[in-house]
């Protein structure tokens, strides 16, 4: 593993962070936290966050777990993991500590008793070989979880948005189009389904598995629609534009989510919960 998020995947997450702030508190603090709720760490606890962000479900364990805790948030995205940083110590969550580094290269004097990964297991180069990794830095009896975007999920934003990027952008013949679907996209498919990530869970060789499902839906409005773009993985569909081309882009989607009537972000996910 080189990279618990490539190199690409941190840029656009770097970026993303001065973006972060509406996102966050439509989307990603809401998640968090009942991502934490579900997969309940106990006072006293060491955690591990993995693709920590700005810290949204690393805040939340930390509360949980009460200053005899220990949180470690890693992530390689500075941007975001500054964000998560100030917040911690705006809460006087001095036992929360945020890191810049590689979750692939991450190592503790000890072993955790719970290792979060919200919503970037997709994002970790070889999934299955970064998940075994990860759960090896768990005491025997720790749990792995991960959260994770159910199926159905984030697919007519993405489309729409997808869909106003096609006019600045030439059309791939449909089997290089195939090839060049991110493989994080590739990656998250596989354990859309409750089924699907129960059996990977357990292919992992956890035991006592568990999916929780999260309904959660965002109102769109035009006002917030784009900052969604820019304070998530949609940036990248972005990222390489000039100024004019992006404000094109914007308006076409924007445009779009009024001519369809999407007045909603579904962002349903799934929890994951195994024990090693």
């Amino acid at each position: 593993m080189s990279s618990s998020r490539a190199p690409r995947t941190a840029e656009v997450f770097d970026a993303a962070a001065r973006d972060h702030g509406a996102a966050a508190s439509l989307l990603w603090d809401p998640l968090g936290e009942e991502y934490v709720e579900r997969v309940a760490p106990a006072h006293g606890e060491r955690v591990l966050d993995a693709c920590c962000g700005a810290g949204a479900s690393a805040i939340a364990a930390g509360r949980a777990v009460g200053a005899t805790g220990r949180v470690d948030a890693v992530d390689l995205a500075a941007g975001l993991v500054d964000l998560g940083r100030r917040r911690a110590v705006a809460e006087g969550l001095d036992h929360v500590r945020f890191h810049v580094d590689d979750v692939a290269g991450w190592s503790a004097a000890r072993p955790y008793d719970l290792l979060l990964c919200g919503y970037g297991v997709f994002f970790l180069p070889d999934m299955d070989a970064s998940a075994r990794r990860l759960s090896g830095m768990l005491r025997p009896g720790g749990r792995f979880t991960v959260a994770t975007w159910a199926e159905g999920a984030l697919e007519e934003f993405g489309a729409l948005l997808f869909r106003s990027l096609s006019a600045e952008r030439p059309r791939l013949p449909e089997e290089e189009a195939e090839r060049a679907e991110p493989p994080a996209r590739r990656a998250s498919r596989r354990i859309d389904t409750a089924d699907a990530l129960a059996r990977w869970a357990a292919g992992l060789g956890l035991s006592d598995v568990r999916v929780h499902r999260i309904d959660r839906t965002v109102p769109l409005d035009r006002d917030n629609a784009w900052n969604l773009v820019l304070g998530s993985g949609f940036r990248a569909m972005v990222i390489d534009l000039d100024e004019e081309v992006r404000d094109r882009v914007r308006d076409r989607f924007l445009d779009a989510l009024d001519a369809e009537n999407v007045r909603a972000l579904d962002a349903a996910s799934l929890v994951v919960v195994g024990t090693v």
